[in-house]
């Protein structure tokens, strides 16, 4: 009896054993199963903090450019915006306008030739053009369609066009079937410019402009930021020259 106990005990330990070696067998399959698929991913636990920090500098990065950009629109939105003037102008003068507004019209037609011929073409000034497009549905649609014919050179024209062809608000006049034969009347390349303004293509600037107009708390068209200063509404020349001496005496 003594002897069939020992035996009995021989085998439970060599049982033992051989359940204790196939445990750790299991064991270290599994761990090399999970170090595979952690290098088939390209990832490693100890890069994972790496990586998070990469991450914030990114985010860092879009931060600082798109508040150091200059009509204070998103990256993903960011286009030049239309100027008229020298780049190395002394002075920057910010318009927010509607092409439904009447008062940006009376600016368009009545002041700013003057405003150009004294300032601007004489390399002192520089005027930027932001869209205000609050009056409706064609103001989005005009300022849409004189953005695409900047593409082409001529936003300028289509612009002072917008302004002479005015004759209410939300009449059909800005229609895109209309905007595309003005654009014809001016020379522009049909099928691109057709293409443009059917497609919308300056929507995300003209949302980009009207966060900056809330931005800065502007509530009526036409408005000029010029410096620290503000100027609101057609205001006779006289205006727009005491602001942009008061900025060149600032400046020097």
């Amino acid at each position: 009896m003594g002897s069939i106990a020992g035996h009995a005990a021989t085998r439970l330990a060599v049982s033992s054993k051989r359940k204790q070696r196939r445990t750790e067998k299991v064991q270290r399959q599994r761990t090399q199963r999970k170090s595979k698929s952690q290098d088939s991913r390209g990832i490693r636990p100890w890069i994972l903090p790496g990586l998070a920090g990469l991450a914030v500098i990114a985010i860092g990065l879009v931060a600082v450019f798109t508040l150091s950009s200059e009509d204070g629109s998103t990256a993903a939105a960011r286009v030049p915006a239309p100027s008229l003037g020298e780049r190395s102008a002394e002075v920057v003068i910010h318009e927010y306008g509607d092409y439904q507004c009447p008062f940006c019209g009376v600016f368009a037609r009545n002041i700013k030739p003057e405003l150009q011929e004294r300032f601007i073409d004489t390399g002192v000034a520089r005027l930027v053009w932001h869209d205000f497009a609050w009056h409706g549905d064609e103001s989005r649609t005009a300022a849409n369609a004189a953005r695409c014919a900047g593409d082409q050179g001529q936003f300028w024209e289509f612009h002072d066009l917008l302004f002479t062809l005015f004759s209410g608000e939300n009449n059909g006049t800005f229609s895109n079937e209309n905007l595309k034969t003005y654009g014809d009347e001016l020379g522009l390349e049909p099928a691109a410019f057709h293409s443009c303004v059917d497609g919308n293509d300056y929507g995300g600037a003209i949302d980009a402009d009207m966060r900056r107009v809330r931005q800065l708390g502007l509530n009526g068209t036409p408005s000029f930021v010029i410096g620290d200063r503000r100027v609101v509404g057609a205001q006779p020349i006289e205006v727009f020259e005491q602001a942009i001496a008061a900025e060149l005496q600032q400046a020097s």
